[in-house]
């Protein structure tokens, strides 16, 4: 028999609560440098209530506890502000009357002996219990926290991360962190490739000239770049190739996190997997967080979206704002369908850098740079051959061209060498063909 998976918005039971809660904590609990045990999460009068007290509470605790609370539970509201002691409680749907008994956070310094209550009428959610194990490390993480491997966590997510050849790994050396090559090839875009160098690179290499530019200009220290970027065009036009290559030459690790995955995988917990994507992605001082098939969350969250996929849309807008307001972060979206995003998210990008399909030219410089034997005559009758197709697809019609010589080399018991001509135009105009015959 086979469970169903629990929605993200459904409620545990008590003892599944408990487990989860446990298990969120799990590392932190296990660190003897940490010191730390777990109050009990109890359920009396049909209240569930975690409590714990903190060292101290501060404004800035307070808005980070905020947040983090925020990347779980989407209507959050201050319910109560006054001397000693704060609340923040769940709006609900944030439409209409708030529901009775909903999650509360109490955070109480009337004595010196400050504490978090938290408290519900009933069971907890699943985003409930993440936002509890949330706090709880913010009051408690300690050193614990602070040196928790960012790669590590993020692999356990099914998350790769990118450094480029040559770095120092700031992990134990482990296969959490794979390398870039130190070159990636993208021939052609040349408008495209000195839009990505005037808005992402030389910002992210040179953020001080920039900085000294605003404060001359506007008298802020807030230099005028992009700290979210949307690369729009169609499939295989080096989207995904352009941000390798904004990792390689600024040296700053690559989070590279396909949308339509969390999704899929993670079905009943991808809103609150990818919070904590982001929250792990943010320990990094600097980093690019590369959020490939964006279109995975097409449509308008008023347009009857999957409630799932409106839960990781509003995450995702809420955690894209908090990158925004750091330094030395950059997020990046790649897109199909630019004109199919819901509003609100395309509105969290301040610049489109759009890939188009390569045009004449372009395609006789990819052809180039996969068959650097065929002369320029050759070049050019290619390039008409190939109108329509993106660099990706001829990428592939140069592998398929050196297979189907090396199979005649094999059957004619030749020595290796490179394809002639002919081959290639006899690819690309079979790949043609079957693009038309399929359109």
């Amino acid at each position: 028999m086979t469970l169903e998976p629990k929605s993200e918005g459904a409620e545990l039971d008590f003892p599944a609560a408990r487990a989860q809660l446990e298990s969120e904590l799990r590392d932190l609990l296990g660190s003897a440098a940490a010191g730390v045990e777990l109050p009990p999460l109890t359920f009396e009068k049909g209240e569930t209530r975690f409590a714990f007290g903190v060292p101290r509470i501060d404004g800035e605790l307070l808005f980070e506890a905020l947040g983090r609370i925020k990347a779980h539970i989407e209507h959050v509201r201050v319910h109560t502000f006054e001397p000693g002691y704060v609340i923040f409680q769940d709006l609900g749907s944030g439409v209409g009357p708030m529901p009775i008994g909903s999650i509360r956070f109490k955070f109480v310094t009337i004595s010196e002996n400050h504490r978090v209550e938290i408290s519900k009428k009933g069971n907890l959610t699943q985003d409930e219990v993440q936002a509890c194990a949330s706090l709880f490390r913010i009051f408690h993480g300690g050193a614990a926290e602070k040196n928790r491997d960012p790669a590590r966590e993020l692999q356990q997510l099914g998350v790769q991360v990118y450094r480029a050849e040559g770095q120092v790994l700031d992990t134990d050396g482990s296969d959490a962190v794979a390398s870039l090559p130190p070159s990636q090839r993208l021939a052609g875009y040349k408008k495209t490739k000195q839009e990505v160098l005037e808005s992402v690179v030389l910002p992210l290499k040179r953020p001080e000239i920039f900085r000294g530019v605003s404060q001359l200009t506007r008298g802020s220290d807030r230099a005028a770049t992009p700290r979210a970027v949307l690369f729009e065009g169609p499939p295989g036009v080096g989207k995904t190739t352009m941000a390798r290559i904004v990792a390689t030459e600024t040296g700053i690790p690559l989070v590279y996190l396909p949308i339509e995955n969390i999704l899929s995988k993670y079905y009943g917990q991808s809103a609150q997997n990818l919070a904590a994507i982001f929250d792990a992605a943010g320990r990094y001082e600097r980093v690019i967080l590369f959020l490939d098939e964006i279109d995975s969350l097409a449509g308008s969250r008023d347009d009857g979206m999957f409630e799932a996929t409106r839960r990781v849309l509003s995450v995702l807008l809420r955690k894209i704002d908090g990158f925004e307001a750091r330094e030395g972060i950059l997020t990046i979206g790649a897109t199909n369908r630019v004109d199919d995003l819901d509003r609100a998210l395309l509105s969290r990008f301040d610049s489109i850098i759009r890939f188009p399909l390569p045009g004449a030219t372009e395609r006789a410089q990819i052809f180039r740079s996969y068959a650097r034997h065929l002369d320029q005559a050759s070049l050019e009758e290619l390039a008409p051959l190939s109108r329509g197709l993106s660099g990706r697809t001829i990428e592939d019609i140069c592998e398929l061209a050196e297979r189907r010589w090396a199979r005649l080399l094999i059957a004619e018991k030749k020595p290796a060498s490179a394809p002639p001509a002919h081959i290639y135009t006899e690819v690309t105009a079979e790949v043609q063909a079957r693009g038309e015959s399929e359109s």
